[in-house]
């Protein structure tokens, strides 16, 4: 608005003068209060109606059918949400039924997403639930959080994508523990949960019966709040914060009693895990049918000093799927230690007439490189000793070079059941020494190895060239007391 200048005449007298003055004042002032009421009044009229529509999106049918419409339309390609009916407003409670949600998307390629569409293909997931009933609070919203008062599904189905072919990796500390990043923040207090089955290409993994708890799952950290959960696979809890986006702060708990064939004992697991990168505590505990420990600590955040002990006199393995067993229990007493990725690891493992004792021997894993300076085993009545070396940075080309040495090894065969009374066959002794270098594109393996059974002998040499598709068998030659053998050929995988 233009400003309007008032001359004022050159005969008023001084007092004159001010008086216009204070009249012109008075007119400003005047407008100026209209211009502020008028503002006022359309700043009312807008607040009115954004409630208006805000109430009418929330409140009424017509705003809940638009807005779920909106989120359909805004699905990233491949995406499709579609469900059967909808009852209750979008502020909640909020119940579809016949809910339907199906996505496809591409595997990353080298640790970065890519855009469906641009993958010959791509991997699809699809959740279907009887009824999906959500009760949202609104105003969390504002800061990218999705809280749900309650969350409560039934009779639902998840098929995950076939599980995609990923590079060997060694692990990598602190990489190798999960990270936590959901595209959305969540937050459901109650969560319930009748009914879900989950299958990946078809293949069923655990079909749960009911779930109960709460969930916080932020960027960076995961909070459960008394999760129970009771499936084909057992009944699992878990309660507890675990933060990789706070120095891997973590104080969780977790529970698991699994099935087993009738008359046996149903094992049981505990794990407790506390502290972050500069002090973590991890151990677990149980039956399985035996006590099962395992304990790990670290100190230190950049290079940590650990320790790691596992133990138990009789671990039956199938007892975690419900199998019934078919082979006999193992034993095992493993212990470990060392500072970054170098470990001093020595133990023993038994299973029916097999026994294992891993001297104390030297490992170094150490970015994507592992070195055994030596690896030293004792089994079969002599004793293995393996040395190398191998850089697997380049997942594509890995790059080894390892010698093994096999001293007096002798495999006694059992008597035959059948025939009791006749003795046992002579036992096998032997030695042997293999060496494999190069890379994935390239390696060769040589080897040779001297057997001898009830006072004869027969000596084994091979030399052959592969590379990541087949083997080219060079040489083999066998000499025994009764001819000779030698061959060469291919043989791929």
């Amino acid at each position: 608005m233009a400003l309007r200048r008032h001359r004022m005449p050159d005969d008023l007298t001084p007092e004159q003068r001010e008086q216009r003055i204070a009249e012109l004042r008075a007119r400003r002032r005047a407008r100026a209060r209209t211009l502020a009421i008028r503002s006022a009044i359309g700043i009312a009229v807008l607040v009115v109606l954004a409630a208006a529509a805000l109430y009418w999106l929330l409140m009424t049918f017509g705003g809940r059918d638009f807005l779920l419409s909106q989120v359909v339309a805004r699905l990233p390609a491949g995406t499709a949400l579609t469900w059967q009916r909808a009852e209750g407003p979008a502020s909640g409670p909020l119940t579809l039924h016949g809910m339907r949600f199906v996505m496809r998307s591409c595997p990353d390629v080298d640790g970065e997403p890519v855009a469906y569409g641009q993958c010959a293909s791509p991997g699809t997931l699809t959740f279907a639930a009887r009824q999906v009933t959500i009760d949202p609070d609104v105003r969390p919203l504002l800061g990218k959080l999705l809280r749900l008062d309650a969350l409560d599904i039934r009779g639902a189905t998840l098929d995950l994508a076939e599980a995609a072919d990923e590079p060997f990796e060694l692990p990598r500390w602190p990489e190798v523990l999960p990270a936590i990043a959901p595209p959305l923040s969540l937050q459901a207090d109650a969560i319930r949960v009748e009914g879900f089955r989950v299958t990946q290409a078809g293949e069923p993994l655990i079909d749960i019966a009911s779930l109960r708890g709460g969930l916080d799952a932020r960027d960076g950290e995961l909070t459960l709040t008394r999760i129970a959960v009771e499936s084909d696979r057992g009944r699992f809890t878990a309660h507890g914060r675990y933060a990789p986006g706070d120095d891997y702060a973590t104080d969780l708990t977790a529970t698991a009693l699994l099935p087993a064939p009738l008359g046996r004992t149903r094992p049981r697991i505990g794990l407790v895990a506390r502290g972050d990168l500069s002090a973590m505590d991890v151990a677990l505990t149980g039956y399985a049918p035996e006590r099962l420990r395992a304990l790990l600590t670290l100190r230190g955040r950049d290079a940590p000093r650990w320790g790691f002990t596992a133990g138990t006199t009789a671990l039956v393995p199938t007892l975690f799927t419900g199998a019934t067993p078919a082979a006999a229990p193992v034993a095992f007493d493993l212990r470990a230690s060392g500072v970054g990725g170098a470990a001093t690891v020595q133990g023993r493992f038994a299973q029916g007439g097999l026994t294992a004792v891993v001297q104390p021997s030297r490992v170094r894993l150490a970015e994507q490189v592992l070195e055994l300076s030596p690896l030293v085993l004792d089994v079969a009545g002599g004793r293995i000793t393996a040395r190398g070396r191998g850089d697997f940075s380049n997942p594509d080309d890995a790059r080894f070079k390892f010698a093994v040495i096999a001293r007096g090894l002798v495999h006694a065969p059992a008597p035959d059941p059948a025939a009791p009374d006749l003795p046992p066959a002579p036992a096998i002794g032997a030695d042997a020494d293999f060496g494999i270098a190069g890379s994935t594109a390239a390696w060769a393996a040589i080897g040779t190895a001297a057997i001898d059974r009830d006072g004869q002998q027969a000596t084994l040499a091979f030399d052959g060239r592969g590379n990541a598709d087949a083997l080219a068998l060079r040489k083999l030659h066998v000499a025994m007391p009764t001819g000779t053998l030698d061959a060469t050929g291919q043989v791929g995988w």
